[in-house]
């Protein structure tokens, strides 16, 4: 699936998260860039006088993961870059298994849009990443306050001796192992259901409300009910599952 040709991931609201595989594509975008009263992306722009739109087709063209949250107008809202430093190798253990040793990948920047930041986009936008990515991440905060975002809001920790995976020049960075990349998603989903799956919340709810007030609910209603349920399926945890499979059946009969 695609929005302008770039392979569409996940969708929350009116916000969709999406792999960019082409550096064209960036000319879809709109990029706003922050100037004197006028909010937007900055930081590579004013420490490095770098344009948004030449970094984003760099990253592109260079081989590196580039994923992005944008608006219904196309909208930059949020991006983050990633480069793989090792690739996944396989050993045998003791003679009897494949043992798999995943992938790195280096998260070089994430940036959110000043004006939609405090709202889950950045953390969304990192867990969606993680999870295509199959991998384990590394970073290397440039402050405190991004440190402690990484290790508090994205269960990243420290590097240490006994983590093999990574090259030595990388020890000074933070780490988030595959196992809690590959979860992070889905929990993110536990914690904060309404940010992750918005439409299937919604629809939840509502249906619930009208349900238990004893209101006709449309046929079409339990239908669209029905539909984000398969989609987010694999994002809920059992107890809410249950809860929306059991309305479900009790609208159904």
């Amino acid at each position: 699936m695609s929005v302008n040709d770039m392979c569409l991931l996940h969708k929350a609201g009116n916000v969709s998260y999406c792999l960019l595989e082409s550096e064209d594509v960036i000319d879809s975008l709109r990029i706003e860039v922050g100037q004197s009263g006028t909010p937007g992306f900055n930081y590579f722009h004013n420490n490095f006088g770098i344009p948004y739109d030449f970094l984003m087709k760099t990253s592109v063209s260079s081989g590196h993961a580039l994923f992005v949250s944008i608006d219904a107008c196309n909208r930059l809202l949020g991006f983050a870059r990633f480069e793989k430093v090792s690739d996944n190798i396989e050993k045998i253990h003791r003679g009897k298994k494949n043992v798999v040793r995943h992938s790195v990948h280096l998260l070089r920047s994430i940036e959110v849009h000043p004006s939609h930041r405090n709202m889950g986009i950045g953390r969304l936008l990192f867990a969606i990443a993680a999870k295509n990515l199959r991998s384990n991440v590394i970073t290397k905060p440039d402050n405190h306050d991004a440190a402690r975002f990484f290790k508090e809001r994205l269960m990243f920790d420290s590097i240490c001796g006994t983590d093999c995976i990574v090259l030595p020049r990388y020890r000074d960075c933070l780490l988030l192992p595959y196992p809690k990349a590959r979860l992070l998603l889905r929990q993110l989903a536990g914690n904060y259901p309404r940010m992750v799956m918005p439409e299937l919340v919604d629809s939840y709810e509502a249906l619930k409300f009208r349900s238990s007030m004893g209101k006709h609910i449309p046929k079409d209603d339990i239908l669209a009910f029905e539909h984000y349920l398969a989609s987010s399926r694999h994002l809920l945890d059992r107890k809410l599952s249950t809860e929306m499979d059991t309305l479900l059946e009790n609208l159904c009969t």
